[in-house]
């Protein structure tokens, strides 16, 4: 990803999953820590579509933010990588 395709509400998209591809895609653009907290964002996303679980951009923004700050999402990328 180039990080320049707008999402909703006019806001860049800096990761987006396939559900098809089961392919989580990045902006290459973002430095490494902002890149774990994206992938994270992009899982929880994941997590709650497969689940059925209703939920908002706002409470998904709210977990990866929370659960990086933990360090889960340096924790996944290495897993990653």
């Amino acid at each position: 990803m180039d990080g320049e395709k707008e999402g909703r509400e006019g806001k860049y998209l800096l990761g987006v999953n396939d559900p098809r591809s089961c392919v989580i895609k990045l902006d290459k653009q973002m430095n490494t820590s902002r890149k774990m907290e994206t992938f994270l964002h992009e899982v929880i996303h994941v997590i709650f579509n497969n689940t059925g679980c209703a939920h908002d951009e706002n409470t998904i923004e709210c977990l990866a933010n929370g659960f990086h700050q933990l360090g889960v999402g340096e924790y996944l990328w290495r897993k990653i990588k």
